[in-house]
């Protein structure tokens, strides 16, 4: 009889498993550092998700951006659709998730999933198949489906280009495309007999062409000593000041724009600050000072109330229009500068088509920043698809606030 017995076999260790999703990155990721556990989040709506590891985005190390690991609320399927559409990859996401709330039991429990499919359905016009799907989320969640947001909305009244008293509404973002706005507004200078204003709220952003043309405008109205009132500027300023901090890279329409818009808000002293700036930045000699003449206060029109009205509820969000790609400095700088004057920033989605990965990382960069100095971050208006690829970044559920319809 054997004192000692033998020792059992020992079994090779297992190679370690390719990753094949999001969760499979984090969750690696976070073995090789030996993190601890993390906290879990505030729940939202109807689906929870835990905390998850920040994200750091730099235009040198983009190793460092990390995907936080999340709670079974976000699946697998939503995970990877998610990032399919991040990366403008529209219909395999949409594939994905219709083979996913079919075969996966994750994804068929996750009203997040569906909400997100019938987002890109929305998206792609596919009435057939939002109709189709909402008579299966009918049955699966016992609750109604969300509406089809197209065809049946009633159109939205297009607010006046010109009305009494020689008022002009700039839409959209300042381009060489623009040209045909402004020359418009060139016209009413030529003819006007009294008082004009500029309405600038619905200005969604400016590159450097279109400040200049709206610069070389206003400078026109200004030397033909035109009384013209700038009405809701402050978006448009703030810009401004924030880019031209870059010097020449911000280029030269951006600072004439700078120039004119301090001459209209007559502060001397910073109008001149700024011209030699502009001198030593572009090696030319520093605009005068020529104020225009004393704006005249003229009513508004009931027409143009009511286009001011829909404009008036962003007026204290960072709004954010388009395809959102690549670090968006401008973008996160706008963010930065709101906090200055602000307790609470919001973030205004609505119009937003898509959002980049290294953007949604960024995105939570700033709001780290900015939440590090005692403010509040709040985004509104993100659709299911761009909410569940900002969950998965790590961005936690109690930043999401529902927009009032």
């Amino acid at each position: 009889m054997a004192l000692f017995q033998t020792p059992p076999a020992k079994k090779p260790d297992a190679p370690p498993r390719t990753p094949v999703s999001a969760r499979d990155v984090a969750a690696q990721a976070d073995a090789r550092r030996g993190a601890a556990a993390r906290p879990r989040a505030e729940p939202v709506a109807d689906f929870s998700m835990t905390g998850a590891s920040l994200i750091e985005w730099s235009p040198v190390r983009t190793s460092a951006i990390e995907v936080g690991q999340v709670s079974p609320g976000m699946c697998t399927v939503l995970e990877n659709a998610a990032l399919l559409y991040a990366s403008g990859q529209t219909q395999p996401a949409r594939a994905l998730l219709e083979q996913g709330i079919v075969s996966d039991h994750d994804a068929k429990n996750s009203p997040l999933a569906w909400l997100a499919l019938f987002d890109l359905h929305q998206r792609v016009s596919d009435r057939a198949a939002f109709d189709q799907l909402a008579l299966t989320y009918v049955v699966q969640f016992e609750r109604s489906p969300p509406p089809w947001e197209g065809d049946d909305k009633p159109a939205a009244v297009s607010p006046p280009k010109l009305s009494g008293g020689g008022y002009t509404l700039i839409t959209g973002k300042l381009t060489a495309a623009t040209a045909p706005q402004i020359e418009a507004f060139r016209k009413n200078i030529a003819k006007a007999a009294g008082p004009m204003r500029l309405d600038l709220a619905q200005v969604a952003g400016f590159d450097d062409a279109g400040a200049r043309l709206l610069s070389d405008a206003l400078a026109e109205a200004r030397k033909r000593r035109v009384s013209l009132a700038l009405q809701k500027p402050d978006k448009m300023r703030a810009a401004l000041d924030i880019l031209v901090r870059r010097g020449r890279e911000a280029g030269e329409g951006t600072w004439l724009l700078s120039l004119e818009l301090l001459q209209f808000d007559g502060k001397q002293d910073a109008f001149e600050e700024r011209a030699i700036e502009y001198a030593v930045a572009f090696e030319q000699s520093p605009p005068s000072w020529e104020p225009p003449p004393p704006a005249a206060g003229v009513a508004s029109s009931p027409a143009e109330e009511a286009a001011a009205d829909e404009t008036s509820g962003s007026a204290d969000a960072v709004e954010w229009t388009g395809v959102m790609s690549g670090p968006s400095p401008s973008a996160m700088a706008a963010i930065a500068e709101h906090a200055h004057a602000h307790p609470v920033i919001v973030i205004d989605m609505t119009g937003v088509a898509r959002v980049d990965f290294v953007c949604a990382g960024a995105l939570l960069n700033t709001i780290n920043r900015v939440e590090s100095q005692r403010k509040a971050v709040q985004i509104a208006g993100a659709s299911p698809i761009i909410r569940a690829l900002l969950l998965l970044i790590g961005i936690s559920p109690r930043h999401f606030l529902k927009k009032a319809q």
